[in-house]
């Protein structure tokens, strides 16, 4: 047989096999697709594309988890809605263990919970847990109680590395009234988070807790650029224990606590002393906000290695009508706190080249050795 007459018959063949497939996933019908879903997603090839073409809703009633996927890509196009069924089983849509290469692209994806205020533990989206080389983009993600993504390391990997998630590239989204997006985990304190994770070019439109990257094991890299944070009940970004955390040319609109809270992780749940530092805040824009930025170096009962939290760099951000009512005592209203219990020092820092005003009986910054602050500029109000 000639070589391209194979050819044609083997797509013709994979086309067909794919739209009677597909055919078992039909939007808007009320019925269960949680099934056609996953075996779409487990009978798609190594190095291929799964696109599910019609729009409209399609009820996800139950998890649909899979397992050392590799080489995915699952697409829709536009109006494709994934939605939780009211009496959904489980916590996640998808969960993603132990794979890699996989991109989801284009989804809308429905929480259930559509409270704005009030948390509900364990209502999320997607997981990916010990998995490598992740895209996620150009989706949205709408009423998830807790996280609308979390990818971190996985206590079911197949590496005995703490460290077993790697290259996540989350960019393009959309995200309204969820809770966070995180590196955390719910197993024990053998694991932890990502190495490597970039969030970009996101919008943040209600966050009620955060953009959090926590871990429990030594980890570093993470990049936050281009993203825009509106309307953020909760912290925006939350900082435990990573270190190489370059967060930049963000915009943060309306914020009802801080834009930046980096600290160390619980003293009951690390079995080791962790060094961590190198975070970037640069050329970043705040506009209204009842908080700033807040650095802790230590908690008391940690394990302490390092004497210094190192290369802490607050430069060239601007700072326009931060009231620091976050704090209700007012000698903690300064749009930079840095604080330190005595186990552990700042070295190598900087706060300079920053924009800022000031609103009534707030400070700039709430100095601390090891800090270099110079070439601020204090915009002063015109006067009428």
């Amino acid at each position: 047989m000639p070589y391209s007459l194979f050819l044609f018959i083997t797509l013709s063949l994979s086309i067909l096999f794919s739209s009677q497939v597909s055919s078992s996933m039909i939007p808007d019908d009320g019925i269960d697709d949680s099934q056609a879903l996953k075996d779409l997603i487990l009978n798609t090839a190594e190095n291929s594309e799964l696109k599910i073409d019609k729009p409209g809703v399609y009820d996800i009633c139950s998890a649909i988890i899979v397992r050392n996927l590799s080489n995915i890509t699952i697409t829709a196009n536009a109006g494709v809605i994934l939605k939780k069924c009211d009496q959904f089983e489980g916590e996640y849509i998808l969960s993603f263990y132990n794979s890699r290469f996989i991109e989801i692209n284009g989804f809308i994806f429905r929480g259930l919970t559509t409270d704005k205020i009030n948390y509900v533990w364990g209502e999320q989206g997607i997981l990916f847990a010990g998995s490598e080389d992740i895209s996620i983009k150009h989706n949205h993600f709408y009423d998830f109680g807790d996280a609308a993504i979390r990818a971190t390391s996985s206590h079911l990997s197949s590496h005995d590395a703490n460290i077993n998630s790697f290259r996540i590239d989350i960019r393009n989204n959309y995200f309204e009234n969820v809770t966070q997006v995180t590196t955390t985990h719910p197993w024990n304190n053998n694991y932890g988070g990502t190495h490597d994770i970039t969030v970009e070019d996101n919008i943040f439109e209600g966050l009620k807790g955060s953009l959090k990257f926590a871990t429990v094991k030594p980890v570093s890299k993470a990049l936050v650029r281009y993203n825009t944070f509106k309307n953020t009940k909760g912290t925006a970004i939350e900082i435990t224990y990573y270190s190489n955390v370059k967060i930049i040319a963000n915009t943060f609109i309306d914020s009802d606590k801080f834009i930046l809270n980096a600290y160390p992780n619980k003293p009951r749940s690390v079995t080791e002393p962790f060094n961590w530092g190198n975070i970037y805040f640069t050329h970043n824009t705040i506009l209204r906000s009842k908080g700033g930025i807040r650095i802790q170096s230590d908690v008391t009962g940690e394990l302490i290695d390092d004497k210094y939290v190192r290369s802490i760099y607050i430069n060239n951000n601007h700072f326009i009508n931060v009231d620091m009512t976050v704090y209700p005592e007012k000698k903690y209203w300064y749009l930079i706190n840095l604080f330190s219990r005595g186990g552990k020092s700042y070295l190598f820092s900087t706060i300079k080249d920053n924009v800022y005003n000031l609103l009534p009986e707030v400070g700039f910054v709430k100095k601390m050795s090891g800090f270099t602050v110079e070439d601020n500029t204090l915009i002063k109000p015109e006067n009428n």
